[in-house]
């Protein structure tokens, strides 16, 4: 839909102003002037501090032409925002959450997050005509447009950019052809976010019959585009990086990064060249910011003022009186909130997600009065959702009771999706534990949001389970979903602190389970299981009963998850209960239950995390192989993993952690060093050792990387102390500590 609304508002490439079109400013006799901002990503700043000046010194615009950054600044610009509205807005922008999604997590629904947390993985791909076959962009795009259409809201009602309060083209590039695409019509903010669709970073915009990604790679300083649009004199702002040191290249990123800067140094000196002596060319020192440092955005505005500054001379001849100043500022001025009355609302673009589930994510009515933060907020609500990868908006009709149009764009690469992961464990004891995992899901099965999902995981611990998620209602707050799986786990066994033993546990069985999304953050579950376990030594002697029995029953589980991350989390609560039962009046062999609690509470205390756990599981009857497990990083990192089996325990745990690294800092990629301080009751152990309290304190680094949750510790408990290094998925099983909630 996105495709056509470019297509439908007649956006086309190449399209110029005729030379004697009527400009902004009054005085006939003076030069029409075109401004033209350079791409360049974060250093973009810099135009917003050359705006501020330009207004300083009275010189009005006649036209504006901008490449990627230079677009969305100059966009906003010939909207009829004034440099100070554009440097509010630039100053106030939340680049981790625009930018790297950090935020979107808690729009989730509670089963999404669920089903995300057990994947351990950010990855997906298709397969198409046999190829495989990934995202068209590493950043969704969903976030930057609905910042755009914000920030531009009653301008994009004007289709033809001749109309805008000050004539506006933006530059992108054809993808097919190579060549260059000037943007004059269509929707303002789609025509921006083609302009800096950077490629492999964000996805291109499709606008039959183009393929738009970033104008920089044709067109970084677009001159001519100004001329051909109106000027009779160009103010080109140029961005300009230091000379770059062999040292600053080392690595593929630095090297890709230094080829696209190349690029754009190429198409520039080509524009640079064509400048009269009429002309104003504006050289921006931009220092050490990057492309890519979009946090240090505002950083740049003042160095585009000093620059401006430097040429002071230069455009003050290009001034007007203030009187006539005034009169144009007035005229070409134009306030971009929304404040209207929808009639109704509407969803189009939709082939398999149903309108009705969008519906229910969003809190627009008919006969709502409705906001730009409105609008954004519902659209991005939808968003999140698994299948949808943009949503955008438009108010039709009648101005002052619109009716609201959402644009819902699906994510092409579905509706079969791949998810690879790893998991790595290494124990300072010579332990060592590798998986590695494919999950097929098969979304929107049919209108109520049916999912097929299937995993298969080979390594240390074999797996292999399929299920088939089924909604019950539109809003999807109702469900059943039947389960099939089939596992094989080597678990180490140990005497008194010292490993005597490795069995085999190999399980078949099914699970039925009706639940209720009780809120994007909360889910129960109610269900029966059937398990069909047989246990056998692997090495060492016989401390657990060789084995093979059934054990059934209901179980019932309740979770909350209000975290903004599925690991290393800042803020929010993670909480599970689990009820657990076998019952030979069900078709077990086997009568005994099990009951499990655990939460985490995540504090931001300035720099400071702080985590609060507290866990606990007690059972009635239960048999050895079912009893809980502590030791490993998540539960009692002094021990190693099933250093401590009990039939009943009691856990507090307190974490510190302080940030030392970054990774990807719009992404919140973190690398955390911690101190963590534990102290357990265990009773009625499987070995003969007493029960009683164990004390534990660990130190420890980790965080989120691009290849999963990373750990890397030490720690010491009564008796045992422990090493180890975790990588990717949770391998642990024996608690609910253990599992992806608590990472």
């Amino acid at each position: 839909m996105l495709m056509c609304a470019l297509a439908c508002s007649g956006m086309r490439a190449g399209a110029q102003a005729s030379a004697d079109q009527p400009t902004s400013s009054s005085p006939s006799q003076r030069p029409r002037v075109g401004l033209v901002l350079a791409g360049g990503g974060a250093k973009g700043g810099a135009h917003v501090g050359v705006l501020k000046v330009l207004e300083q010194l009275h010189v009005p615009i006649d036209c504006i032409a901008g490449t990627s950054i230079g677009s969305v600044v100059g966009g906003g610009y010939a909207a009829g925002m004034s440099a100070a509205e554009i440097e509010h807005f630039v100053r106030g922008i939340d680049w981790k959450a625009v930018v790297g999604g950090t935020g979107d997590r808690k729009l989730q629904p509670a089963e999404q997050k669920r089903v995300e947390s057990e994947a351990a993985s950010n990855i997906e791909f298709a397969l198409r005509g046999g190829r495989v076959v990934g995202p068209s962009g590493l950043i969704p795009a969903s976030n930057i447009e609905a910042l755009l259409r914000s920030y531009v809201a009653q301008a994009r009602t004007i289709s033809s950019f001749d109309e805008l309060p000050i004539p506006y083209r933006a530059v992108a590039t054809d993808m097919l052809s190579g060549q260059m695409v000037v943007l004059d019509h269509g929707d303002l903010a789609t025509a921006m976010r083609a302009s800096m669709a950077i490629p492999g970073a964000f996805a291109p915009v499709y606008a039959d019959p183009y393929v738009l990604s970033d104008g920089g790679i044709v067109r970084n300083l677009p001159v001519d585009v100004a001329r051909n649009t109106c000027a009779d004199v160009v103010i080109v702002v140029n961005l300009v990086s230091p000379a770059v040191r062999p040292e600053q290249l080392l690595g593929a990123g630095k090297l890709a990064a230094r080829s696209m800067e190349v690029m754009l140094t190429a198409n520039e000196v080509a524009q640079l060249q064509s400048l009269t002596p009429r002309d104003v060319r504006i050289d921006v020192q931009v220092n050490d910011i990057g492309v890519a440092d979009f946090e240090r955005t505002a950083e740049a505005i003042p160095l585009g003022e000093a620059a401006a500054r430097q040429v002071a001379s230069q455009l003050a001849a290009l001034a007007v009186p203030a009187p006539d100043y005034v009169a144009w500022r007035s005229h070409v001025a134009m306030r971009q909130k929304i404040e209207t009355r929808v009639a109704a609302v509407r969803f189009e673009g939709t082939q398999r997600v149903n309108p009705r589930y969008l519906e229910s994510l969003t809190r627009i009515r008919p006969g709502d009065k409705v906001t730009n933060d409105a609008l954004s907020a519902d659209a991005r609500r939808m968003a999140v959702i698994q299948g949808v990868e943009s949503v955008n908006y438009e108010l039709d009709g009648d101005p002052d009771h619109p009716v609201l149009v959402w644009h819902v764009k699906e994510n092409q690469l579905g509706p079969n999706y791949f998810i690879p992961s790893l998991g790595l464990y290494f124990g300072g004891g010579g332990d060592t534990d590798f998986v590695l995992a494919l999950q097929y899901v098969r979304r929107w099965i049919n209108p109520l949001g049916a999912q097929w999902r299937s995993t298969v995981q080979i390594g240390d611990t074999a797996l292999f389970d399929s299920s088939f998620y089924q909604p019950l209602n539109a809003a999807q707050s109702l469900f059943v979903e039947p389960e099939f799986f089939i596992s094989r786990q080597i678990e180490d066994l140990y005497n008194d602190y010292q490993r005597v033993a490795s069995y085999q546990f190999h399980d078949l069985g099914l699970r039925l389970a009706a639940g209720a999304n009780l809120s994007l953050n909360t889910q129960l579950r109610l269900g029966y299981w059937i398990d069909r376990r047989r246990l056998s030594v692997d090495t060492g002697s016989e401390l657990l009963p060789v084995l093979t029995t059934t054990d059934a029953g209901p179980q019932v589980q309740w979770t909350y998850d209000s975290r903004e991350a599925s690991a290393f989390a800042n803020e929010g609560l993670a909480a599970e209960v689990e009820y657990l039962s076998s019952s030979e009046s069900l078709g077990a062999e086997r009568d005994w239950q099990r009951g499990e609690a655990a939460l985490r509470k995540s504090v931001s205390l300035g720099k400071l995390q702080w985590w609060l756990t507290a866990a606990g599981g007690t059972g009635h009857d239960l048999p050895e192989d079912r009893a809980f497990s502590l030791g490993g990083p998540q539960s009692f990192s002094g021990y190693s993993e099933g250093e401590v089996r009990a039939r009943e325990y009691w856990l507090v745990s307190s974490d510190f952690l302080l940030p030392f690294a970054q990774l990807i800092a719009l992404r919140d990629e973190t690398l955390y060093g911690g101190i963590g301080l534990e102290v357990a009751s265990v009773h009625e152990r499987i070995d003969p050792v007493p029960s009683g309290y164990l004390y534990g304190v660990s130190t420890y680094f980790g965080g989120r990387t691009p290849l999963g949750t990373l750990t890397f510790g030490v720690g010491a408990a009564s008796h045992s102390w422990a090493l180890w290094l975790t990588l990717g998925r949770p391998l642990g099983s024996g608690t609910i500590l253990n599992q992806p909630l608590f990472r």
